[in-house]
């Protein structure tokens, strides 16, 4: 159900690699490529006498004619892919540095590492003292009604950030289970890494804390706890799951 993301083997990014076939480059613009055909083919024309020279100049004036046409239509087709390109590129990197803001707050972590879930096996289970057990998917996840709250996320050595979080509130999952907040003694929540943490009762009774789906806007990443993770104001980051896979309810 799990597999540990690995780091990427090196490489430098950014790179290009020059591809020679049959002696032609082929990283150079076709345009260029024709200058230097053309060069070669009057250093050749040059080395005719004066009748052989005539005879080919019909030949030579319509070479030139269709020869200007491709070459500017060349010179017009690598404009325009350029220019495609650097839009294409422009794109990416605001989509990049959107994403980069997002999760510009700290990551935690509890003697584990990132961890990327199996989408296709996900399921978080809701059991315990539960009238009707739960095992949804993460699209059904998704499908709920979710709140989106501004809470600040603690790190055990003082770094601090405040997130937009977004996601569903774990008592309105109880309720969806048959549970009643009232009759709650203790909530543990399990992490797919096999981390846990247990929330009181009158802590499962504040709205405020929620499986979370998404953090500025959109959703985690493997680092925050993909696909789902809990967010409790009143604990410090360290305690907020990660990779949630099971909510287990003890009543009274």
């Amino acid at each position: 159900m799990i597999r540990k993301v690995s780091p990427p083997p090196n490489r430098t990014y950014g790179e290009t690699t020059t591809v020679s076939l049959n002696g032609i480059n082929t990283q150079e613009p076709r345009s260029e490529r024709l200058t230097r055909s053309v060069a070669k083919l009057v250093g050749q024309l040059l080395k005719l006498d004066r009748r052989s020279f005539i005879k080919l100049i019909p030949a030579l004036a319509l070479a030139v004619a269709g020869g200007s046409w491709w070459f500017l239509s060349e010179t017009a087709r690598e404009s325009m892919m350029t220019s495609q390109a650097t839009v294409t590129t422009s794109a990416a990197s605001k989509a990049r540095a959107t994403t980069l803001k997002a999760f510009d707050f700290p990551v935690t972590w509890n003697d584990d590492q990132p961890t990327e879930v199996d989408l296709k096996d996900y399921r978080l289970k809701i059991d315990g003292d539960v009238s009707k057990p739960l095992e949804l998917t993460l699209e059904e996840l998704c499908a709920m009604s979710s709140v989106e709250e501004n809470m600040k996320i603690i790190c055990v050595e003082g770094s601090a950030a405040d997130v937009l979080w977004e996601g569903i509130p774990l008592s309105y999952l109880l309720s969806q289970a048959g549970v009643s907040v009232n009759n709650i003694v203790s909530v543990t929540v399990d992490g797919v890494t096999g981390y846990k943490t247990t929330l009181t009762s009158g802590e499962v009774a504040n709205s405020t804390n929620i499986i979370a789906l998404k953090a500025g806007g959109l959703p985690l990443t493997v680092e925050h706890g993909y696909p789902a993770r809990l967010v409790a104001p009143t604990r410090l980051g360290l305690e907020w799951v990660k990779y949630v896979t099971r909510i287990t309810c003890t009543s009274k």
